[in-house]
This record gives C-alpha cells, sequence and structure tokens, in this order.
C-alpha cells in the first residue's frame, strides 16, 4: 500500500508541473553521432517534449548522438516532421525543403521555428 502512495505523489507532481505551464523540451542531435552508430551521422535532431523528454536523454546518450536540454537547437533548421504532439524530427540543410515530403511521409510537415 506505500507503494501505491508513492505513485499517487508522482502522479500529482507530474500533473502539477503540467497545469503550472513548464515546458520541458530535451534534443537528440544526430548531427554530432561520433562513433558510427546510427549509421554516423544524420542532419537532424529529434526533440521530445512533456512526458516524453522525461526519459529521453539516457536514450539518445546511449545513440552516441548530443543531448541537448531545452530541446533542439533552432539556427539551420529547413523543416520538422511531427509524428505526434510530442516528438518532432528537425531536419537542418544540406537536407532540403523538397525532401520533406519523403522525409516526412504522412507526419505533418512544419516549418522552422
Amino acid at each position: 500500500m506505500r507503494s501505491l502512495g508513492v505513485c499517487f505523489a508522482v502522479v500529482f507532481l507530474v500533473s502539477t508541473t503540467a497545469l503550472s505551464g513548464c515546458s520541458m523540451a530535451v534534443g537528440c542531435d544526430f548531427r554530432e553521432v561520433e562513433d558510427g552508430l546510427n549509421n554516423g551521422p544524420e542532419d537532424r535532431c529529434q526533440e521530445r517534449t512533456g512526458l516524453q523528454a522525461v526519459s529521453f536523454g539516457p536514450a539518445c546518450s546511449a545513440l552516441s548522438a548530443k543531448v541537448v536540454e531545452g530541446g533542439c537547437p533552432t539556427e539551420g533548421i529547413v523543416f520538422g516532421c511531427q509524428q505526434n504532439a510530442d516528438v518532432v524530427d528537425w531536419h537542418y540543410a544540406p537536407t532540403t525543403r523538397d525532401q520533406a515530403e519523403q522525409e516526412c511521409r504522412s507526419q505533418t510537415i512544419l516549418d522552422p521555428p
């Protein structure tokens, strides 16, 4: 029963934080992959917000990409592919806007922020 109380406390804390307008974002910059994992560097950075961001940093590090607190760098973004409300893949040059439909497929294409 004690662990159930801890779960309720965590849910309350997360709900309170979400309601207070706190926006958490973590980026995973694949442009700086160093060791060849993930087929080497890619011209994209995946950004996760809300609850998706909570455990994303360690997963990003495991892929040898650069963790970016606060979200992906905005400079140089060409377009984004919105996977869902909390996940966006931002694409950088030399990827072009003409490649957006191919890269995003059925996902929503976003303009740079």
